[in-house]
């Protein structure tokens, strides 16, 4: 009896072992089955690139990119500038006269070396270019800006200086008034903000000056209007 006894007691304590080894396994088990969280990637503390906001890619051409677009420049210092297709020479024209000079110029870095002439009298200035302009800050202080107005070159391009709309408007309205007195008759012309020419037909009789027309024109046509707003071509 004592044998079966310890036999049914040894039976009941390996079948115990055996259900907790089970449980131990099945929990084991269970547990590596389970799918792993994955972290969340972290956010990024770079900020994103807006084009918009970048004022280096709105179309702007910078002076170290050595090029000046090629064609005819109108200066607010009273002068067409044109810079050629080699990107090294040109010629200005002064609106008032037309005349002016040949030039050369390279560009380093933002800053430009002009030679202005025939004695090829140096000029070095800041350049800022952008999508239609030209800045200059010359090394003198003064700053000279620069639209540009055509791809025309300089054979191609062509205009009325003041002095050239003054002879015009004088011929105009001497032919426009065959009968009268017109032998002390002079012209003076004036440019305005908007581009146009204002010229005054007159008499200087000293003290005053007796006017006779006033003609405002397109500088590139010689067309425009009277002082009455009649259309008068200068040309004609």
């Amino acid at each position: 009896m004592k044998s079966i006894t310890t036999y049914r007691r040894l039976a009941a304590g390996m079948l115990a072992l055996s259900l907790v080894l089970a449980l131990a396994l099945a929990g084991c088990g269970k547990k590596d089955a389970a799918p792993s969280a994955s972290p969340s990637a972290p956010a990024s503390s770079a900020p994103e690139t807006d084009p918009s906001q970048d004022p280096e890619g709105q179309g702007s051409q910078t002076a170290s990119d050595g090029l000046i677009q090629a064609g005819t420049w109108l200066s607010d210092a009273g002068q067409y500038w044109f810079f050629d297709e080699d990107a090294a020479s040109g010629r200005t024209r002064s609106l008032e006269n037309g005349t002016g000079v040949g030039f050369t110029y390279t560009l380093k870095d933002g800053q430009a070396a002009f030679a202005m002439g025939s004695e090829d009298a140096a000029r070095d200035c800041t350049l800022t270019v952008g999508a239609d302009t030209l800045t200059m800050q010359w090394a003198d202080g003064t700053t000279e800006t620069l639209t540009f107005v055509s791809h025309q070159s300089s054979d191609e391009f062509t205009f009325y200086s003041d002095r050239e709309l003054e002879t015009l408007a004088l011929a105009y309205y001497k032919a426009q008034n065959p009968g009268g007195d017109t032998d002390g008759l002079t012209a003076a012309a004036r440019a305005n903000q908007d581009g146009t020419v204002t010229i005054q037909v007159y008499e200087n009789l000293g003290d005053h000056n007796s006017n006779a027309a006033w003609y405002t024109v397109d500088r590139l046509t010689a067309r425009g209007t009277d002082g009455n707003g009649a259309e008068v071509d200068l040309k004609a």
